[in-house]
């Protein structure tokens, strides 16, 4: 009565627990992660570098893009204040902007510093025979009546704010037309349309807001004949929601109705259902749980993945019931568990290994598995007792089939030919395995389609953006120090552009000059004076007033400075805030954005050309991850050997010399599907690296259960459930789209097929248990 009692009370307990973390992550409310980056573990460069990064990747985030193109500049401008009309539908979820302002009135904040903040043209022009190029060109401009300049005789004789202005327009990709911004890179007209985001893209219900009145306007444009293109972070952070949730329900539903048909034909009865579906759903239910509680958030695929844990986490369930029709009910629990400790220790062992990776992403799923073993562990010894009342009813006719047919296996002992077979077979998977390649390209995280890629890239080449993921970042104590450092750089960017390496660059000195420039230039312009108002004076039949007038207002202007506040105070300089990642006194930074593709010899000459200045890094954050994925891929492999080490000593303490009829299974196993792949692509990588723990864990199970019931008839119906409940939820995602869970399944799926028919090789020689033990 004793022991009674103590089961009852600690079910009541285990329920108590599982009801508080529900309800605490329930009242935390559910956030479920979709972005790929979250995936990424975190920089581990200089902080400067690392906010940078997040600098450049909140400024796409924040974004979503359209544009629209037509035949005719009427057809695209209606259209564009179509699409306007129906976004305005989402003014609390998005700040809109359509209408531009006139480009001459945007740089019109600039005319009082029309002497100091020069051109590079006109700095040329002005050092060449006293400026009289400036000089030539201004009395064209002066004396055409049609140019289309305006001219002020006396404040900008000389028209340097023409150029400034023509200067500073020309850094915009889009101009003013029929109130609209049209791009200026596009062979046909287009107008751009600019959403920006008030809410977390990776929300889904920002996510389903914004497709709700985005997709059915999208279609409205095409039917009228506009081309759209589309581009943000929301759009690629809600195609992956979608894949996820398609292949959730593939992954989930796919491994649960397989349980459910196995269930059925193993025992022919809808009782054993729910005994193996409370297990399942506790176990899913208190991982999603603490990994809510501890991350905050859940990732899509951490849910996919975690769709997969019913091949493992059945396994408990169906021993105990294949074990409850030959044994006593009370007696299935201590006949279990000594391999149901050892079991659960080396899937624990095997999954915690994910956690050594530093992906988020990673780390996630080791706890969601983990925390959703140990939790079904827990129900199949606690509640599964108390829940199954029925009295063994004998030997499943299921079991007596399949343990026939295993008797007619061979198995090692007997047949030096097989064991020859299995040994050639290793050594060669080994050697195919230790001449294999990696790649450690972070393109195998990337979900987007090569369609949406394609359109996300074209909108960035028409805004003349560079890329978001290699880059320059200049730092210093001072705007000062870090415009001058800019400035000194941009000669070298410039012989690059020459030599056709690189396209083009967006550098902030380009339109806020240093003050140490800007005394330069305003130096050229006294001297400009000097050399050629007097003849442009006699010109324009200027009387002394207005000669005096006119210079006292030169310089006047030439004592004008722009400083970086005033600058970000216009609205000419919120374009250029992307540039600035710090403005803090001692602690600016400003990142030069390198536009087009980068090749690996121009990346190594930028770096090369960084090198020397302490305050100017090349970042290249793709470069950065890749290597970083093959610095872990090597600590995994490191682990993966250290893993099996430790699984073999814990084996050796309880079974000896039997060890390695436990072990072999799943490292041959491994060795061969892992050597199949290899022939079959052309590298590996971390993921493949992490799903063979996953194969010695769920391995480990099935010749742990076959020792310690002496291979009874019934625990081999349990194993082969349970194989095949694996290999229908891993069997799936190697089907997946998702590269990372593809890797995955792709390899456990083979890898435990060929554990559970090599399981039966390496038995000792029995007659297998058909009676009441």
């Amino acid at each position: 009565m004793n022991g009674i009692y103590i089961n009852r009370l600690a079910a009541g307990v285990w329920l108590l627990l599982v009801a508080v973390l529900l309800f605490s992550a329930w009242r935390q409310g559910p956030v479920v992660d979709t972005s790929v980056i979250a995936l990424l573990p975190a920089d581990e460069q200089q902080p400067n570098i690392i906010r940078a990064t997040d600098h450049q990747a909140d400024a796409y985030a924040n974004s979503l893009l359209l544009v629209i193109r037509g035949q005719t500049a009427a057809e695209a401008a209606e259209g564009t204040r179509h699409a306007a009309e129906r976004l305005a539908a989402l003014a609390d979820l998005v700040n809109l902007t359509w209408q531009a302002q006139g480009a001459e009135a945007l740089v019109q904040d600039l005319y009082p510093y029309r002497f100091t903040v020069l051109s590079e043209t006109v700095r040329e022009r002005l050092q060449q025979e006293g400026g009289s190029a400036q000089y030539q060109l201004a009395l064209q401009r002066l004396f055409n009546p049609v140019s289309g300049f305006s001219q002020q005789p006396l404040q900008d004789p000389f028209s340097l704010f023409v150029d400034l202005a023509m200067a500073q327009q020309s850094n915009l990709p889009v101009s003013a037309d029929q109130g609209l911004l049209r791009l200026t890179a596009s062979d046909m007209p287009a107008y751009l349309v600019r959403l920006e985001l008030l809410d977390d893209p990776f929300n889904l219900s920002v996510q389903a807001r914004v497709n709700a009145v985005l997709n059915p306007l999208l279609n409205e444009l095409q039917q009228r004949g506009l081309s759209v293109y589309r581009s943000g972070l929301l759009l690629h952070a809600s195609a992956g929601a979608d894949q996820a949730r398609a292949e959730i329900s593939t992954i989930g539903v796919g491994s649960i109705l397989g349980i459910l048909l196995l269930i059925l034909w193993a025992f022919r009865s809808v009782a054993p259902i729910l005994h193996v579906m409370i297990p399942l759903a506790t176990g899913a239910l208190v991982a999603m749980a603490v990994t809510l509680l501890l991350f905050g958030r859940i990732h899509m695929i951490t849910i996919a993945f975690g769709a997969g844990l019913v091949g493992v986490a059945v396994d408990y369930a169906m021993h105990f019931l294949c074990e409850a029709r030959v044994v006593p009910r009370q007696q299935v629990i201590r006949r279990l568990l000594p391999g149901l400790v050892l079991g659960l220790m080396s899937s624990v062992l095997a999954y915690a290994g994910l956690a050594l990776a530093p992906f988020p992403g990673l780390r996630q799923m080791a706890i969601f598995s983990a925390v959703g073993l140990v939790a079904a562990w827990l129900t199949v010894l606690l509640w599964l007792p108390l829940l199954s009342t029925r009295r063994s009813t004998g030997p499943l006719p299921a079991a007596a089939t399949l343990d026939r047919w295993r008797k007619q296996y061979p198995y090692i002992g007997q047949s030096p030919r097989l064991a020859l077979v299995l040994i050639v077979l290793g050594v060669c998977s080994a050697a195919v395995v230790f001449q294999g390649s990696a790649r450690d390209q972070v393109a195998l995280l990337q979900t987007s389609s090569a369609d949406l890629l394609a359109e996300d890239r074209q909108v960035q080449s028409l805004l003349g953006n560079g890329s978001s993921t290699a880059f320059l970042l200049v730092s210093g104590d001072s705007f000062e120090q870090v415009l001058q450092t800019e400035e000194e750089f941009q000669a070298a960017l410039g012989s690059l552009i020459a030599d056709n390496q690189l396209q083009g660059y967006r550098a902030l000195s380009q339109v806020l000059p240093s003050l140490q420039r800007q005394e330069q230039n305003s130096q050229q312009v006294r001297a400009l004076y000097d050399a050629q108002w007097q003849s442009m004076a006699d010109l324009l039949n200027l009387s002394q007033q207005q000669r005096s007038a006119a210079l006292e207002s030169m310089h006047e202007s030439t004592r004008v400075r722009l400083t970086p506040q005033a600058w970000q105070a216009m609205t000419l300089g919120q374009a250029w805030t992307a540039n600035i990642v710090s403005s803090e006194p001692g602690d600016v930074a400003t990142v030069i954005q390198l536009q087009g593709q980068l090749s690996r010899e121009l990346k190594q000459q930028l770096m090369a050309l960084a090198e020397p200045l302490h305050n100017v890094v090349f970042v290249d954050s793709l470069g950065s991850m890749t290597e970083l994925l093959e610095r872990y891929r090597t600590e995994i492999s490191n682990w993966l050997l250290l893993a099996y080490a430790c699984v073999l000593v814990l084996l050796v303490l309880r079974y000896r010399f039997a060890s390695w009829r436990i072990l072999l299974p799943p490292l041959l196993a491994s060795l061969i599907s892992f050597a199949a792949f290899l022939l079959l692509h052309d590298g590996y990588n971390l993921f493949n690296l992490v799903a063979l723990m996953l194969v010695l864990g769920i391995g480990l199970d099935m010749g742990i259960f076959l020792n310690e019931t002496r291979e009874s008839a019934h625990t081999w119906l349990a194993v082969t459930l349970s194989s095949a409940s694996s290999l229908l939820a891993f069997g799936l995602l190697a089907l997946s789209q998702t590269p990372v869970l593809y890797h995955f399944g792709v390899i456990v799926l083979p890898s435990l097929l060929l554990t559970w028919l090599l399981a039966p090789l390496m038995r000792e020689f029995s007659t297998g248990e058909t009676d009441h033990g």
